[in-house]
């Protein structure tokens, strides 16, 4: 999962007194319904469009409500935390020490703005003395293990076919875009964005003082067009046997002499007698490319791809340039603050200290066992969803409910905290800090590979507001920040929890049974536990949501691509229907009645509406139309409640109203 509700009251309640305690029960009221909206004809609105016309984004944030936005008010606690711990002094190498420190070197534009471009002069100076393929292929590697990803994309993590130990994965890469269609689209708005990804680099090449800055961007810019000629699309790259290709390097070396294999994993420091490149097209298309573009020309590829790698912890000339063009692509009118930056830095680089330090703050134990019990819950009525479905043999089911059962559940934070070993966070040099916590992240991973994947391991700190699933470790994560109202509060009652956390608990449970996590068994190897004909329903099912979902629009006419978001589409459908079922074994949820003036049953869809309650810009929606795996807000909630009866049956919805389906159009696969 990955977009939600600002609430203006407080957000964290552990410890009140009466008064602050009325105003907090007001947050489970359902205040500023449109009854001018019919629940059947666009229930998102119905719940939310009060709220929404009044919302107002902030210049600085491309949208406000809840989900990743949520993260706006969690921004303010960390700056909080932040600005405590800079102001003392505390034991080298402690939590309190290298966030508070780094926070510190960052906060000293004064330094940065002085020391200008000269922290990268010396990258800069060894790209122009570049003579060979072979020299420009060790300044590729040598520079990705300080953070810079230009040519080549490398990461540690499980074999596909053997989940037991990690390998080498290599992915397509090279792009300054956000994707391989912005550079052949040529709508209004595409066309836009590459004149200002243009300029923006133009600007980069000026600063640092180029004399030939146009000449410079225009060479960098065809490079990276012939490169995502051969890049897979994202809905291609949904495709999950088609994306993991075991190859042996001594083949490779054959036929991709100057990419020269065996060298670049030495220059990487490890080495291999087979990797996973992912996306065979764009390793062959780049070793071609490497025989026929001139050095000089790769020369202006590596700067510009160094100048935009570094220009946000440069001085404040490349921040402004980097801004001019990301905020075309966000809608963002003003720049974020500095502290606010650097907020997104330190929980960036130093992610798991701070978040130990925002635990020990705001995060309430009690939560920690609710939750548990909440996904316990879940998984019981998962497992009777399976055992009720007419489309599944008996076979197929054992399969699925050993893999239901076998998922591994994190909550809240880790059991095993990572550490930060051998980085000397100093106040005073912010570039260098940045550098060495990139360099520790590189050796960090390059540590797993060939060992068993670490079970203890997050890849998401404690304090964001988001959750996953993680398919070859077969597991589920709700990280501490997503723990919190309108997702989850204590004093709530079951009808808003189990249609706000239980939502996201069942659609998590969901992603372990949707198109791609189907694919992989219960220990998270990707093998077939299907019956042949199971497999086909299944399919065909998913093939539903793909169409349906390519016909919903938003901004007038821009359609949601069905291909991209299918998986996260079933895993909103399943997550609705498998948290009402976890409610219904309640007791509230056996019972009618109302609060409020609303049936329990009432309150659970209200408060799935509510946990996707939010406002974006149009120059962000588009875009994220285009790129990102989930549906939009409002589809959220009207797509699979659409397709459920029990939503139906709440709010006696009618033939005739918008989002009605007949009971044999409405899509149920788990």
């Amino acid at each position: 999962m990955k977009n939600l509700f600002y609430s203006a009251l407080a957000i964290f309640v552990f410890n009140s007194c009466a008064s602050e305690k009325n105003t907090e029960d007001k947050k489970f009221e359902f205040d500023g319904i449109s009854q001018n909206i019919k629940p059947g004809d666009d229930f998102f609105n119905h719940v939310n469009k009060q709220w929404y016309d009044k919302a107002v984004i902030a210049d600085d944030e491309s949208g406000v409500g809840s989900y990743s936005f949520l993260n706006i008010p969690q921004k303010k606690l960390l700056e909080d935390i932040l600005k405590e711990v800079s102001s003392g002094t505390h034991k080298k190498g402690t939590p309190d020490q290298m966030v508070g420190d780094f926070y510190s070197s960052g906060m000293d534009t004064t330094t940065i703005n002085k020391r200008g471009f000269t922290p990268i002069q010396p990258l800069l100076d060894k790209v122009n003395s570049i003579k060979n393929v072979s020299e420009l292929m060790q300044f590729v590697t040598d520079e990705f293990k300080a953070g810079n990803y230009s040519l080549i994309s490398m990461d540690v993590s499980p074999d596909k076919e053997n989940s037991s130990v990690n390998m080498l994965h290599f992915s397509q890469t090279g792009l300054g875009l956000p994707d391989r269609d912005y550079y052949f689209k040529t709508d209004e708005s595409t066309i836009e964005i590459q004149n200002v990804y243009k300029a923006y680099l133009t600007t980069l090449f000026q600063i640092t003082g180029n004399t030939q800055a146009e000449k410079s961007t225009a060479t960098a810019y065809n490079i990276e067009k012939q490169l995502a000629e051969v890049h897979k699309t994202r809905t291609e790259r949904r495709d999950i046997k088609a994306n993991f290709n075991r190859m042996a390097i001594s083949d490779l070396d054959k036929t991709q002499s100057n990419i020269a294999w065996s060298t670049l994993l030495k220059n990487f420091g490890t080495k291999a007698d087979s990797v996973d490149v992912r996306q065979t097209a764009y390793y062959t298309k780049l070793n071609a490319l490497l025989g026929s573009i001139s050095i000089a020309d790769w020369k202006a590829y590596l700067q510009a791809n160094i100048l935009t790698n570094y220009a946000d912890i440069l001085s404040e000339s490349f921040q402004k340039a980097a801004f001019q063009y990301e905020k075309v692509l966000s809608g963002q009118a003003v720049q974020k603050s500095r502290a606010q930056l650097m907020v997104q830095k330190v929980d960036r680089q130093l992610g798991y200290a701070l978040g130990k330090l925002y635990v020990e703050r705001h995060f309430n134990e009690d939560s920690k066992k609710r939750v548990s019990d909440l996904v316990n819950n879940l998984q019981k009525a998962f497992e009777n969803r399976i055992n009720e479905l007419d489309w599944m043999s008996d076979s197929t089911k054992v399969k699925a409910k050993e893999k239901l059962y076998a998922i591994t559940k994190k909550i809240g934070y880790p059991d095993v905290w990572r550490e930060y070993d051998n980085v000397d966070i100093q106040k005073d040099k912010y570039f260098e800090n940045v550098v060495a916590l990139r360099k520790n992240d590189y050796q960090y991973d390059l540590a797993k590979l060939n060992k068993a994947p670490n079970k203890d391991e997050w890849h998401t700190t404690p304090a964001t507001v988001t959750a996953y699933y993680n398919p070859s470790m077969n597991e589920i994560v709700f990280p501490a920040g997503i723990l919190q109202f309108p997702y989850f509060d204590l004093q709530a009652d079951d009808a808003i929890n189990y249609g706000g956390i239980g939502m996201v608990i069942g659609h998590e449970l969901t992603h372990a049974f949707d198109d791609n996590g189907a694919q992989y068994d219960k220990d998270g190897n990707v093998k077939n536990w299907w019956t042949a004909e199971d497999y086909k329903k299944f399919k065909a099912k998913t093939q539903l949501i793909i169409d349906r979902y390519s016909s919903y629009t938003v901004l007038d006419s821009l359609h949601l691509i069905g291909g991209l978001t299918v998986g996260e589409n079933t895993a909103d459908n399943g997550g609705i229907s498998i948290a009402y079922d976890a409610f219904k074994m309640t007791k509230q949820g056996q019972d009618t009645t109302k609060t409020n003036a609303y049936t329990p049953d009432q309150r659970f869809f209200m408060s799935i509406a509510r946990i996707w309650r939010v406002k974006t810009r149009d120059e962000y929606l588009r875009n994220y139309i285009k790129n990102n795996s989930h549906s939009p807000p409002i589809w959220r909630v009207n797509g699979p409640l659409s397709n459920f009866t029990p939503f139906y049956e709440a709010f006696d919805v009618k033939a005739g109203e918008a989002n009605f389906k007949p009971l044999e159009e409405r899509i149920k696969i788990w």
